[in-house]
């Protein structure tokens, strides 16, 4: 994938939401057939969008061309075989093949980062914001731990 500036981006952007489901359900199957790690990530920039981003973004166009914007710095920054992709207009998913809990939390902190230094050069502030990140991660460690299987359901209201 190319970006905007013409660099390549590592990471894939599934087109759509119905591909990304299917990707994770897929991998969701691999990773319980061969015992392997898989880790979800939800990033929540709805309350953003909500309050502060309104003061730039007025319109329907704007919120897609930053929504863009963040999906492929997310991708710039997120490994080959991860994948990202919009849920609704103010939510992302990052699937991450082979990574468990602790690799997807040091993932998350990275990407709250990354993300609360893009928002504040977006509004031109010093301001650090606060990105809601879910987690999931087969296989699950603790009782309080959602399934993937669970948060991909509730993501994409499957039966």
């Amino acid at each position: 994938m190319i970006n905007e500036s013409g660099r390549n981006l590592p990471g894939m952007e599934a087109d759509k939401v119905i591909e990304f489901r299917d990707l994770a359900l897929l991998e969701l199957k691999r990773a319980e057939r061969y015992r392997n790690f898989l880790s979800l990530m939800v990033l929540n920039l709805s309350e953003f969008l909500a309050s502060a981003g309104r003061r730039k973004i007025t319109s329907r166009e704007e919120s897609e061309a930053f929504i863009k914007k963040v999906i492929d710095r997310v991708r710039f920054e997120a490994r080959e075989t991860d994948t990202v992709s919009k849920v609704d207009d103010g939510r992302l998913v990052m699937l991450m093949p082979e990574t468990d809990r602790n690799g997807a939390e040091v993932a998350g902190t990275r990407m709250k980062e990354l993300l609360s230094e893009f928002m504040s050069e977006f509004l031109d502030s010093n301001y650090k914001f606060e990105v809601p990140v879910e987690i999931s991660s087969f296989p699950e460690h603790g009782v309080d731990d959602i399934s993937i299987k669970r948060r991909l359901q509730k993501l994409f209201i499957l039966s």
